[in-house]
């Protein structure tokens, strides 16, 4: 075999080009090694021919610092990019685990999965692809290849699509994933953007709602495909909670070989239910005949002694909604969701369902649905400040989905903004998109997460200054980066300096009863800023976590800042609050 001429070639003195994983005419990816950290990297390299063309290689950039403002867990990291003479490349953490394609091409595995396992790999992949396209980043459409389970038995997506990737929209991601499920279903690899088969037709016996999602996603026309991963992700969840039980309802004869899927999720005899991600609010459902009295309140028939008129909760706390259904002392039990409310205070219950004046069983679950404010709001006067202060407004008046738009202006520094759509004091939609045109420069990474040698070297490689901050933390690695300023996806200038603050383990050190102090004072909510403030200060108290229920009053701190809840919350990062929402940010560390 004739060995690969780039193999041994050395990138910016640092990047050591390894074994070519796979490629074609216009990228290559082989595997590597930082030769600083000595850590493994994986190298996705530009066809130099194509290199050539200003226009692949700008495109090719720029999808390199987009990935590296994307975070999404689940989603392969870009550590750095950049042109070595003719070499223009991409470093991601080294890709670890076994490929969807080698599982079910292996000797020893099955050609295909059962519908529990087949749904629950692809709602995984769903929920990776739903953050980065909430975050406006567009995978290119994954395949089983780029689907791999890693050392952590999860879901990790890579082979992000590099080159003419222009022309893709989170439709195309969805119409990859439902191949992709139709691949797991039936054990037939299928490309390109035709509408799959029914899986029915190849593996008889399968729920026609497995063809459903199929069809739905694999539509030839992109308009009556679901719009985004998230969509998507409902639509699966919704059929994976319908499927029978194990051994409560007919099951094709098929062996799976047993696919690891996130912590949490239960594992039947011969397959695996996932159950719904926490981070995504699937109100929890009302039975049946809950929902038949709330639809046809006129027609009840309960019997006296059974019947409880539930009263009108809306205005009232999350707590005083709380505390009037315990006090029926008829076993109501709420749930949550939030939802937008002109004429509500955010906090309080703006609808309930089943609703006022409808009559109720005995242990009925009530689904309270939280205002989070009105949902069309002024924009903020955000031009001429930049991109960090301008974010910071945005958020504070309600808007968490901002893309960025860079351009030339010989007149601001990198990072001004100058311009809004929708303009300045328009009326803006919370749900929908602010775009920021911004004088040029170099995206920030999202760093959180990573060990700090390989934060070090995304930033060395987009010529960006790292600072390091250690402090204690009970729950991250020592090493691991845990917050980092500014914050992901914001415009730099050359050599400016993003400060990583840095695990450095437990504070083993400490006594015990300093420990109590702490632990009090992360309970009852430390106060905020009282450190000085400022990028370099460390955060004490509690860190947020993505499957804690929080209350009313908590404090958490969360990228070097701390935040304040306003109601009962569970799984809605603090940064992504606002105005409207479940988080008030109290400021800096």
């Amino acid at each position: 075999m004739t060995p690969d001429p780039l193999t041994g070639l050395v990138l910016h003195g640092r990047v050591l080009l390894e074994d070519r994983i796979h490629g074609d005419d216009t990228v290559a990816v082989y595997s590597g090694k930082d030769t600083t950290s000595g850590l493994p990297v994986t190298v996705t390299l530009l066809d130099p021919a194509a290199g050539a063309d200003p226009a692949i290689a700008h495109a090719f950039l720029g999808r390199a610092q987009s990935l590296a403002g994307t975070d999404a867990p689940g989603l392969v990291r870009a550590l750095g990019d950049g042109r070595d003479g003719d070499h223009v490349y991409m470093v991601t953490g080294a890709a670890r685990g076994e490929s969807l394609k080698a599982l079910l091409t292996a000797e020893d595995g099955n050609d295909r999965y059962g519908p529990r396992t087949a749904l629950s790999i692809v709602a995984d992949v769903l929920a990776v692809l739903a953050e980065a396209h909430d975050q406006g980043f567009v995978h290119g459409g994954p395949g089983p290849e780029d689907v791999l389970l890693d050392e952590d038995d999860r879901v990790l997506v890579t082979g992000v699509r590099m080159v003419g990737a222009e022309e893709a929209d989170p439709r195309t991601d969805v119409h990859a994933v439902g191949l992709l499920l139709y691949t797991l279903l039936t054990g037939e690899f299928r490309g390109g953007e035709g509408e799959a088969p029914r899986p029915s037709a190849v593996v008889p016996g399968l729920h026609p709602d497995l063809d459903m999602l199929v069809a739905n996603a694999t539509d030839p026309n992109p308009r009556y495909r679901p719009r985004d991963a998230g969509r998507y992700l409902t639509l699966v969840e919704q059929v994976l909670r319908s499927l029978p039980e194990p051994g409560e309802g007919p099951e094709e004869n098929v062996s799976t070989r047993p696919i690891p899927v996130i912590e949490g999720a239960e594992a039947g005899p011969a397959d695996r239910r996932r159950p719904p991600p926490p981070w995504r609010r699937i109100p929890v459902l009302v039975g049946a005949g809950v929902l038949v009295l709330g639809l046809f309140a006129g027609f009840l028939f309960l019997g006296s002694d059974d019947e409880l008129v539930l009263p009108d909760l809306v205005g009232l706390s999350v707590e005083s909604a709380e505390d009037e259904l315990e006090s029926l002392e008829y076993g109501l039990r709420p749930s949550y969701e939030e939802d937008y409310s002109d004429d509500v205070e955010p906090g309080a219950v703006a609808v309930t369902e089943p609703a006022a004046g409808v009559v109720v069983e005995q242990g009925s679950r009530i689904l309270l649905s939280i205002s989070v404010g009105p949902r069309y709001v002024e924009v903020p006067d955000v031009v001429g400040e930049s991109e960090t202060e301008a974010r910071d407004l945005l958020r504070a008046a309600g808007f968490t989905s901002v893309e960025i738009v860079q351009e030339h202006s010989s007149e601001h520094d990198p990072g001004t903004v100058l311009s809004s759509t929708p303009e300045v004091g328009e009326e803006g939609d919370r749900e929908g998109e602010i775009t920021l045109n911004v004088s040029e420069g170099t995206i920030v990474p999202s760093l959180v997460g990573m060990a700090r040698a390989d934060a070090v070297f995304a930033l060395e490689g987009l010529r960006l200054r790292a600072g390091v901050v250690e402090t204690p933390d009970d729950t991250a690695p020592e090493g691991e980066v845990i917050g980092q300023d500014p914050e992901p996806g914001t415009i730099a200038a050359e050599d400016q300096e993003v400060v990583l603050t840095v695990s450095s383990g437990p504070d083993e050190g400490a006594g015990q009863e300093e420990t109590e102090v702490e632990e009090e004072a992360g309970d009852a909510g430390s106060e905020p800023g009282s450190g000085g403030g400022g990028p370099n200060a460390v955060c004490s108290g509690q860190p947020w976590k993505e499957h804690k229920v929080y209350d009313d009053g908590d404090v958490v701190h969360y990228e070097g800042r701390f935040y304040e809840a306003r109601w009962w919350v569970r799984g809605d990062p603090p940064s992504a609050s606002g105005e409207w929402g479940p988080w008030a940010d109290q400021g800096p560390c």
